[in-house]
């Protein structure tokens, strides 16, 4: 007799819900899934008992009695036909295994009910077998009762995790399907609190009631979705939702799309916070790759990432807005990581809205009136002050004042000049004391903007738009040379200088070796080297570029890095990255006049908004804000 045999049914059974049923949140989707798949627009969880209890109920189409009896039934489904149906899908259920899964492993009740019927059907079920079949009284729409999950199967039960972990996980699969499912309302309610509800009237409404004010207001929709700012980067890659038909996917590919997108505006260790909602032909993708259905395949995988990653990158590429930060002088936002609690939040707003304002003090007004009115009599005028104390250039009217810094200055007269190649565009600029003329045309263009002054020799203070912007000088630059070098090196148009004196350079054993083993990327980058013997090289030639470091620095540099580096397209956009940084201006550098409008100028000619490593280089007050704080809102 041979060893092989046929498994009992119980035990296949068993097998099947340890695939689908992982844990209570898993069997709560499948659930969820056939309700959505059944016309749902309105589902109401209940969960207790660290997920084992569980109840969901629907307004679907319902199900007859003969439907109710196979639903629990392995294999059967309402969804597929045939072999040609899997790999044509438009619903979230095909594999006809969950409810029979749960089943198995669970007490279930199901109540459910067609508009045509007159009355509904209630089954229940232990272990996978039905008990009790009856006729009763309900609303159209189907409820599940779900108790004592792994009853039976005491290593699975084992297996679960602490009440808040499940609890979690549950919290977090009903915000990914409310996610796709933004005209279905939701709610969760978990111990008896409701814990997340959503209304069903559409994708803004719904970001607003699961994340909050902060998050809704730091997103920019585009044509795949929601694209967060840098306001609101996590530090996890969990706040990137990807969707794919209207199905939640865990996908790598969709995922480096993303983050390549965000390529340079991103901090290290922090990850976008986006919500892609990706349609495809249902052929072109196979979602049977796992039970769970969250991993897919695409047949043509370059093709996905691409498209999404040009759609980002379209999208932020110049929007300034996506990574530059507006400073608040008060927290008036309610920042919600996780899940928003709405009795809660609707509580904060109607503190806010029912708080009276504080009016001033009429006798103190009258008191700081007197005062203001003595002290124009003693106290010299600002102009006179500013004239006085500062070396200043005055602008007729608004007293808008700009400073000049002296000609005699130490710190601008001796070091190199900053962005020699564009230095002759101000020679004809007017310092005068009157005001320049600047067509009406001009001052509404969007990048029209006033140098204010240097803070702290680091800053750059602009006035752009009604809104005062902050700029750090060494990042500027720093993009603008990266831009400028990026460009040149991958069109192969960077330039080498010829040295009237050859720079001899002593390198170990090694270092030379790896020099003469990359001797091709040095030349793209514009060094000139020769061997010179023993432990020594010569610099004939070196890039022509504004060397703010020395020459044998950057070289030494690139030299270290390709000694760790394994990838050459990496090492090469890191060399970029650095020669750009090594070389910009640094804070606590005075700068002329000149040089900070021109700076700002070349900015905004490129467009892009954050230093190569990932910070943003613009820090934003708005009018609005200031008013606020001057109480004059």
């Amino acid at each position: 007799m041979g060893v092989i045999k046929i498994l009992d049914e119980s035990v296949s059974n068993i097998i099947a819900a340890g695939e689908v049923v992982e844990n209570p949140a898993s069997m709560i989707k499948e659930i969820l899934e056939n309700s959505l798949d059944a016309k749902s627009t309105n589902i109401r969880i209940q969960v207790k008992n660290s997920g084992r209890d569980v109840t969901i109920s629907d307004n679907g189409v319902g199900m007859s009695k003969d439907d109710l009896l196979l639903c629990i039934e392995r294999h059967a489904t309402s969804k597929i036909f045939n072999k040609e149906d899997i790999f044509n899908l438009y619903t979230y259920g095909f594999r006809g295994e969950a409810l029979a899964s749960i089943a198995s492993v669970s007490k279930m009740r199901i109540t459910s009910k067609r508009e045509s019927d007159e009355l509904g059907t209630e089954i229940k079920a232990l272990a996978g077998k039905v008990t009790k079949v009856s006729p009763v009284s309900v609303n159209e729409g189907t409820e599940i009762e779900i108790k004592e999950l792994f009853y039976n199967t005491p290593a699975r039960l084992k297996f679960l995790r602490k009440k808040s972990t499940e609890y979690g996980k549950i919290k977090e699969t009903v915000l990914k399907e409310s996610l796709a499912n933004p005209n279905v309302g939701f709610s969760l309610e978990i111990d008896g609190r409701e814990l997340l509800k959503t209304s069903g009237k559409g994708i803004q409404n719904t970001i607003l009631e699961l994340f909050g004010r902060n998050v809704l207001k730091n997103l920019k929709e585009f044509p795949l979705g929601f694209l967060g700012n840098l306001e609101i980067t996590r530090s996890s890659k969990d706040y990137m939702h990807t969707y794919v038909n209207g199905r939640y996917v865990k996908s790598q590919i969709l995922e480096k799309a993303i983050i390549d997108g965000y390529y340079t505006k991103l901090t290290k260790g922090r990850y976008p916070f986006a919500i892609i909602f990706l349609e495809i032909d249902p052929k072109e993708i196979d979602v049977n790759v796992h039970p769970s259905k969250k991993i897919v395949k695409f047949s043509e995988s370059s093709f996905v990432y691409n498209q999404v990653f040009s759609e980002i990158e379209k999208a932020i590429g110049e929007d300034e807005d996506i990574v530059s930060l507006e400073m608040s002088f008060q927290n008036r936002e309610k920042n919600v990581e996780n899940f928003l609690d709405l009795d809660e939040f609707k509580g904060i707003i109607d503190k806010e809205i029912s708080t009276p304002k504080k009016t001033p003090d009429k006798e103190h007004s009258e008191k700081e009136k007197t005062e203001e009115k003595n002290n124009e009599k003693t106290v010299p005028s600002f102009k006179e002050e500013v004239i006085k104390t500062q070396e200043v250039s005055l602008l007729d009217g608004e007293g808008v004042f700009q400073k000049k810094y002296s000609a005699e200055d130490k710190n601008i007269k001796n070091r190199p000049e900053v962005l020699q190649e564009e230095k002759k565009i101000y020679q004809s600029i007017d310092v005068s004391e009157k005001k320049p003329e600047i067509p009406e045309k001009t001052i509404e263009e969007k990048n029209y903007f006033r140098v204010i002054g240097q803070f702290m020799n680091s800053y750059i203070i602009v006035e752009r738009n009604k809104t005062l912007e902050i700029y750090d000088q060494h990042i500027v630059q720093e993009r603008v040379l990266y831009e400028t070098l990026k460009k040149r090196h991958f069109s192969r148009e960077v330039a080498t200088q010829n040295l009237l004196v050859p720079l001899k350079l002593r390198l170990s054993y090694e270092e030379k070796n790896i020099v003469f083993e990359n001797l091709e990327i040095f030349n793209e980058f514009g060094f000139e080297i020769e061997d010179f013997g023993d432990d020594e090289v010569l610099l004939r030639g070196v890039p022509v570029f504004d060397f703010r470091t020395s020459i044998e620095n950057t070289f030494r540099f690139m030299l270290e890095e390709l000694k760790n580096e394994t990838g050459v397209k990496d090492f090469r956009e890191k060399i970029i990255i650095s020669m750009s940084c090594r070389n910009s201006i640094k804070a606590g550098e005075k700068l002329s006049f000149d040089e900070m409008e021109l700076l700002i100028k070349r900015l905004h000619d490129v467009g892009k908004y954050t230093c190569p490593h990932g910070r943003p280089i613009i820090l934003k007050v708005t009018l609005e804000e200031l008013e606020k704080n001057f109480k004059r809102r």
